[in-house]
């Protein structure tokens, strides 16, 4: 689409509209007589003469306005008022005129002729003067008839400020197919730059002032048509072999839009993602060997593996070598004696690679990816790829329980469903434990909880709901990189209040989907100040994950090897202490009944034995309790985003508590979609009591107090 240029308005030169002079009979007069039979309801045409004016000058409308009036055109004005004027002074009105404008004026009566005064465009971000005509017809007897212009003043009804509304416009636009939640994630980023590209704006992702603006208009921005990527959305089609392929993508973790059959640009981005992984021509076409791919979901995807050729080839050049489950290096672009590029994305959202760049492998979350260029390795680093090989382990596979039936069990706590349980999927809240978000809202309900480490040394909590819910869960902050690690093996959703910048991409990347703060699951309560004030309803975040399509399975796997193990060989012990940080320890003691929670906060005091209390929405409170503590010792390491974690794939300490009994045993998991395996020293499964969990993943540089 092309763009009028929008020419400035011109006013003469201070000195000279400010000047008493003769010549405001040559402008002033002329003008205000304009105005005045603009405004006259019976205008009497035989009370005009012609006069003629040869070169351009400004006259103002009744709006005031600015009209160009073109040389050689008539314009007429009132006998009576100019008469004397003109008799006296003819000559030095000419040259009062000439000090003006460079010109001059030249009266004569001519036959009937027609000219048009064109008034020019004026645009702002809030008024458009429209083009109109005023056609002015003089003839010997001096009849004149005049149209007057109109001016049409039109307010933007969109105005784009927030992350949040550039969403609303980019779904409108079928750019953008994911959630409307305010958060500037990878698709979210994606949809910007196309519509940057679309628009002919610098392509850079940032939502800013150019960018919003552009967006206001809607596709009258766009400077690029044709293609599959810019396609005019009036012509998108909602076909049911789309909706298919976006569920298919979804169920892979690939697409996070809406299942809405229309192959929008996330759509198409997201096939590509999937053509990458399963080693097909990356193109975003749907065609006959991307649909059989799809068909065998993950294990159509193919392994990369490391070779090293130096032995076998003594120019000590990698070699290309390619099977069905395997690949090694792929060189066909590397020529280090071609012309050297700098790499950048073209078009179709594809690096393009820099022949002089040696191809090399980064790793993230048991992912490969072979970078072409520099420029893209520093894409890929920048989004916490390394180019250090992860330690890798092999799957164990669902765990061994006693007496546990699917979909009669809950595969959190082992325990028994009520009947009539809300149990649609499993869903994770992350909850503050900071001095001031203290008491919580949540524990108390949850069938399981997991502390984690966060930074400063504190512990936030992952209140995990399958078969309870709970109508005031609070308050909800942010995602953390540990949190997806223990939700991926029960399908679950990470509920939070965002994440820093990044994470969330990589949470979602590991098959863990993630609701952040969202109206009317959402909410905050005035009692508290923010961010410690926001809370949620489960039950409206289950179908809410639900109806997103986040639901994997239908009977979740076991968290852990559930069962009703025989305890004569376990400990008797009293408490258990855990200490997370110099700042933070909580201790686990035994009263006949159940496992109450006491705890050491640095920021708080300097007693060791603050009883942690909870709160529901009618002010009732209590001491947190469990019935069983699994503590689990895990590898602490720093995040890429300088985030405290621990790592849960591995092996470990295992200390396990149970009505008044301690069993020390060792805990192992081979991946992320892996159940925790409680063994012993000889390999052999050992049975986790049934009951309401707490779970701490506490570092191993720590060591537990008990007796």
């Amino acid at each position: 689409m092309r763009y009028k240029r929008l020419h400035k308005k011109s006013y003469p030169k201070k000195e000279l509209y400010k000047k008493r002079l003769n010549k405001a009979a040559g402008i002033n007069h002329i003008q205000d007589s304009i105005n005045e039979k603009f405004l006259s309801i019976d205008i009497e045409f035989d009370k005009y003469i012609d006069f003629k004016i040869t070169e351009p000058i400004e006259v103002i409308d009744l709006h005031k306005e600015k009209l160009n009036v073109d040389d050689a055109s008539k314009i007429s004005i009132n006998t009576k008022k100019l008469l004397k004027i003109l008799t006296i002074g003819l000559i030095t009105t000419i040259s009062s005129v000439f000090l003006i404008n460079n010109s001059y004026f030249d009266t004569e009566s001519t036959a009937k002729e027609s000219k048009t005064l064109m008034s020019t465009i004026v645009s702002n971000p809030t008024t458009t003067v429209k083009t109109e005509q005023i056609e002015i017809t003089t003839t010997s007897s001096t009849t004149t008839t005049t149209l007057l212009p109109t001016v049409n003043t039109t307010i933007p009804l969109i105005i784009i400020e927030t992350i949040e509304e550039a969403q609303i416009e980019l779904k409108k636009l079928y750019i953008y197919q994911g959630n409307i939640d305010g958060v500037n994630g990878t698709y979210t980023k994606l949809s910007i730059k196309e519509f940057q590209r679309r628009s002919g704006l610098k392509i850079d992702g940032v939502l800013g002032p150019n960018t919003k603006l552009a967006l206001s208009k809607g596709t009258d921005a766009y400077v690029i048509l044709g293609g599959q990527e810019t396609v005019d959305i009036s012509d998108l089609d909602i076909s049911e072999e789309t909706r298919d392929l976006q569920k298919k993508l979804k169920d892979l973790n690939i697409y996070t839009g809406d299942i809405d059959g229309i192959y929008g640009f996330q759509t198409v981005v997201s096939l590509k993602e999937f053509q990458r992984k399963a080693g097909l021509k990356i193109d975003g076409v749907y065609g006959p060997n991307t649909k059989s791919s799809l068909e065998k979901g993950e294990d159509s995807y193919v392994t990369v593996e490391i070779t090293n050729n130096e032995n076998n080839n003594s120019n000590n050049k990698p070699v290309i070598t390619s099977t069905d489950t395997k690949l090694t290096v792929d060189l066909q672009n590397y020529n280090p004696s071609g012309n050297c590029i700098t790499g950048y994305v073209n078009v179709q959202n594809i690096w393009v690679p820099d022949p002089c760049f040696l191809p090399v492998f980064v790793f993230r979350y048991g992912n490969v990816a072979q970078v072409n260029s520099q420029a893209e390795l520093d894409a890929y680093l920048n989004q916490n790829w390394s180019l250090t090989k992860e330690k890798t382990y092999t799957s164990l596979g669902k765990v061994p329980t006693q007496n546990y039936t699917d979909g009669y069990n809950s595969p959190v706590n082992g325990l028994p469903m009520p009947s009539g349980s809300n149990n649609s999927i499993v869903i994770g809240i992350k909850n503050d434990n900071n001095v001031r978000a203290r008491p919580q809202s949540g524990p108390q309900s949850a069938d399981a909880v997991v502390e984690v480490l966060v930074e400063g040394g504190m512990t936030r909590f992952i209140n995990i709901f399958y078969q309870s819910d709970t109508d005031y869960h609070g308050p909800i902050r942010s995602a953390r990189p540990t949190d997806p690690t223990v939700l991926r093996p029960v399908g679950g959703v990470l509920v939070a209040s965002g994440a820093t910048g990044g994470l969330i991409p990589e949470i979602i990347d590991m098959g863990v989907p993630v609701i952040t703060d969202k109206r009317p699951e959402y909410f905050r309560i005035s009692s508290r100040n923010a961010p410690h004030n926001l809370y949620a309803d489960t039950a409206k975040l289950k179908q809410l994950a639900v109806n997103r399509g986040y639901k994997k399975y239908t009977n979740p796997q076991p968290l852990f090897p559930w069962g009703n193990p025989s305890q004569s060989s376990w400990s008797t012990n009293s408490y258990l202490t855990l200490t997370f940080s110099s700042y933070t320890s909580t201790t686990w003691s035994w009263n006949g009944s159940s496992y109450v929670r006491t705890y050491y906060d640095a920021y708080k005091n300097s007693s060791s034995d603050n009883s942690h209390y909870w709160i529901d929405k009618n002010g009732n409170q209590g001491q947190i309790t469990t019935s069983t503590v699994i503590a689990l010792f895990c590898e602490p390491y720093t995040h890429p985003l300088q985030l405290p974690s621990v790592k849960t794939v591995g092996e470990g300490r295992a200390i396990i508590l149970h009505n008044g009994k301690l069993l020390d045993a060792r805990w192992k998991r081979g991946s992320n979609l892996d159940p925790f395996h409680i063994v012993d020293k000889n390999n052999n499964i050992l049975y986790v009591p049934k009951g309401k969990v707490w779970i701490s993943l506490v570092p191993n540089t720590k060591n537990p107090s008990f007796g």
